[in-house]
């Protein structure tokens, strides 16, 4: 495959994190606008914000975004930075987006949930508008936070379901906190017909992918010890469950240690739905296309394969059936006018 045709082609992103992607320059701005003392800029800042290929750890990953969150508390800085990611996605012909974030994250500056929310899709909107991207958001509970505050998130995620919301996950922590505190939560989020994709088998743990499918999750965050249990793995199969896989930041974040232990082909031989993200643009200083370079570099995947991944993105996509034929039709097009 050749990078510049893959950059060209559509692609389909479900698991990238707003905060986990704010460009460095924009973050200088933002902390020119509201007057706040940056710690570093230019390349300094970069050399902050970009995680190290050898974290030891999830929670060392983690830290970057200790730098980004105090200049994210205020609407115009919600509203420009998930503008400005449409604007990194659209100039690798990302066709559609859902943007995660956890709106508990921003209301240090006083603002309410609803006002953050409204903050983001507006720039989302305007994203769509000015580069043509089409994008939803997800609304992240932390698994840290109290189950009250995390109850909030469930009802302003019904509150705008439909309205630039899709769907709702569980980010955090998972080692520290393994989804089965979560059944209460998770269930009210199904009783409101809210879409679930959560955040499991990030960690070595199987069991919080077999706890979430249960809890009615049709996608799972990363996923990487499904390969650990041959009866989870089977039970993604028989929900036809979609893993959301983030090759650079698996690495980074010592979900794998190797290359040999990466399950990509595992699970791609096995018939598990797939698609492939970025998790965080800047933390992981990756894009989508850098994504399939590697899968391409690493397991000779062909454009036949990244055709496929991005057709199972559409399918487990929280969008219409009618949203859902247009952009299999774009794909199938597109990827046979190669």
């Amino acid at each position: 495959m050749k990078r510049e045709i893959v950059k060209t082609l559509p692609k389909i992103e479900l698991h990238c994190h707003l905060d986990g992607s704010v460009r460095p320059h924009i973050l200088e701005q933002l902390a020119q606008s509201q007057n706040k003392p940056i710690s570093a800029t230019g390349p300094e800042l970069a050399a902050k914000l970009i995680a190290p290929e050898e974290c030891q750890s999830l929670l060392e990953y983690l830290e970057r975004f200790d730098i980004v969150l105090p200049y994210l508390q205020t609407t115009a800085a919600l509203e420009l930075v998930a503008y400005d990611l449409i604007a990194q996605v659209a100039e690798e012909n990302v066709t559609y987006i859902e943007v995660r974030f956890a709106p508990m994250l921003f209301v240090k500056g006083g603002l309410s949930i609803s006002e953050i929310v409204d903050a983001i899709l507006a720039g989302l909107k305007r994203g769509e508008t000015d580069f043509g991207v089409k994008s939803n958001a997800l609304l992240c509970a932390m698994r840290h936070h109290s189950p009250e505050r995390n109850q909030e998130v469930i009802e302003c995620a019904k509150e705008f379901l439909s309205r630039g919301v899709a769907g709702f996950d569980l980010a955090g922590d998972e080692a520290g906190y393994p989804t089965d505190l979560f059944a209460e939560l998770i269930s009210l989020g199904t009783s409101h017909q809210i879409p679930v994709t959560l955040h499991a088998g990030e960690c070595g743990c199987p069991q919080n992918v077999a706890e979430s499918i249960k809890l009615g999750a049709t996608r799972i965050g990363h996923g990487i010890a499904i390969q650990k249990d041959p009866t989870v793995l089977q039970s993604c199969l028989d929900n036809q469950t979609l893993v959301e896989m983030c090759p650079t930041s698996n690495f980074q974040t010592k979900a794998v240690l190797n290359l040999a232990d990466y399950p990509f082909k595992t699970f791609l031989d096995a018939g598990v739905n797939l698609c492939i993200n970025t998790d965080n643009r800047t933390v992981s200083n990756t894009t989508l296309t850098d994504e399939y370079m590697k899968l391409h570099q690493w397991y000779g995947i062909s454009y036949d394969t990244m055709e496929t991944l991005n057709h199972n993105a559409v399918d487990g996509a929280f969008i219409s059936d009618q949203a859902k034929r247009d952009l299999h039709r774009q794909l199938t097009t597109d990827y046979a006018n190669l």
